[in-house]
């Protein structure tokens, strides 16, 4: 993974952490290879970290700098996007015991209707937030981006070439 920045999830205490992610200039080749576009010129994560019981709460904001190439044009041009963060985490046995049928065979409408989303698990003990920085970029990424003001027009249709057999066509309509 070209950004790792685990956090150990102990060290999480009941007043909220602030972590911010910079990555040093050496891995935007490595980043900028991961999510597929040309370059990446700037990248920087705040993110706050609180605890709920063994439940953890990460919010913030991820702002970065790239290029990506023009789908219609296959030119270079810059981007600029501001990717908010919001992540529950909670330890993998309370993700399972949610997912699972309860006593009476049935899942627990109830508790998945009140989640906004399910969280997601703890593994041993540790958050990798260099990993969902990569995650959330990826995901806000345009798949077909545009280069401002271009648009796509479709090529004119071609005229069909007359084709071998036309010869014969005419001979056998003149009879």
């Amino acid at each position: 993974m070209p950004l790792s920045r685990p956090i150990r999830v102990e060290s999480i205490t009941l007043r909220p952490v602030a972590v911010e992610i910079v990555p040093e200039p050496g891995d935007f080749a490595a980043i900028a290879t991961f999510l597929g576009v040309t370059s990446v010129e700037a990248l920087k994560a705040s993110y706050s970290l609180s605890r709920n019981g063994d439940r953890l709460k990460l919010e913030g904001m991820i702002k970065v700098s790239l290029h990506q190439n023009c789908v219609v044009t296959l030119d270079s041009f810059p981007v600029e996007l501001n990717v908010p963060v919001k992540l529950d985490f909670a330890p993998e046995a309370e993700i399972a015991a949610m997912a699972s049928p309860s006593e009476d065979d049935e899942i627990d409408i109830e508790v998945l209707l009140n989640e906004e989303e399910p969280p997601e698990p703890i593994v041993d003990g540790v958050l990798d937030l260099g990993l969902v920085t990569l995650e959330f970029l990826a995901l806000s990424l345009d798949p077909y981006p545009r280069k401002p003001g271009v648009e796509f027009s479709e090529p004119a249709p071609e005229t069909p070439a007359e084709s071998p057999f036309a010869a014969l066509l005419q001979l056998k309509r003149s009879e």
